[in-house]
Formats: C-alpha cells, structure tokens, sequence
C-alpha cells in the first residue's frame, strides 16, 4: 500500500513540474518589461533588455514619467519563428504631458532567449510618432491669400 502511496505522489510530482512552454515565458517577460516601463521603474525593465540594447532602450524611454504619460499598455499578438526567437505587439495609450490628447501607438518587439528571455529591439510599426522622442513632422498645408482690397466708408456731406 505505501508503495502505491509513494508512486502515486511521485506521479503527481511529475506533473507539476511539467516544462513551462516558450510563449508563455516571452509573454510575462514583456509583460513584466512594458508593466515596469509604463510605471517608471526602469531599473526592473532593463533587467528585461538585452546587454548590447540597454544604452538603446533607455535613450528611447527617457521622456516617459516626464514628457510622455503612459496609460495603458496591452501585448496584442506574438509571433515565434522557432523557440528562441520571438515578435511581441505591443500597443500604447498615451499623451503628451502638456496636451490632453490620448494618442496610441502599435510597436513590435524582438526577443530572443539566450540566457532567459531579453528585448532585443524595438520599433513603432503604426499609430501616432512621439512615443520614442521622435519629432512629428507638421504637414504643410498651403494656405490662400486672405487679403482682400481695402474700402473706406465715409459720411458725404
């Protein structure tokens, strides 16, 4: 009877621990990244990045707490050629800290596991420029003359 016991609690061990499958590791770590980001703590984030794309990501992130406001970030698609490679969508609602629109905008991110898994790059694929401290170029708009001939109106006596 303990034999069965013992087996049948080994067994269940076993089960628990099964392997925790490679998507589900690179969701929570850019989960955890852009979660961190998003409140400011980049020291959290940047245990998340890379070593070659720390001093990238931090240049990129610098207006974020102080120009840029952060609302909300969704993960929104992950695409895995193989399993130690990964393409992480990412969408943003944010605003400029002196406007009050909401602005969105959709970034892929790369992420590779080499040593667990880490941020390599990443790039504004749609939505509004600004989130990364690009400058928005204004459009111009051509703008016809308003000037219309002057008239005098005068009493006649």
């Amino acid at each position: 009877m303990r034999l069965i016991v013992s087996v049948a609690f080994a067994l269940g061990l076993a089960a628990c621990a099964a392997p925790i499958a490679p998507s589900t590791r690179v969701t929570d770590a850019a989960r955890e990244l852009n979660l961190a980001a998003r409140f400011g703590r980049m020291d959290i984030a940047l245990g998340w990045t890379a070593q070659n794309a720390k001093s990238t990501f931090v240049e990129r992130h610098a207006a974020w707490g102080d120009a840029i406001r952060v609302l909300d970030v969704e993960l929104s698609g992950l695409a895995m050629p193989d399993s130690h490679q990964a393409w992480m969508q990412v969408d943003y609602s944010w605003m400029r800290i002196d406007e009050s629109s909401l602005r969105k905008t959709r970034v892929a991110q790369l992420w590779q596991d080499t040593d667990g898994w880490r941020l390599v790059r990443e790039h504004r694929v749609a939505g509004d420029v600004g989130l990364f401290g690009e400058r928005a170029r204004a459009k111009a708009v051509p703008r016809p003359d308003v000037h219309r001939p002057s008239r005098t109106i005068r009493e006649t006596p």
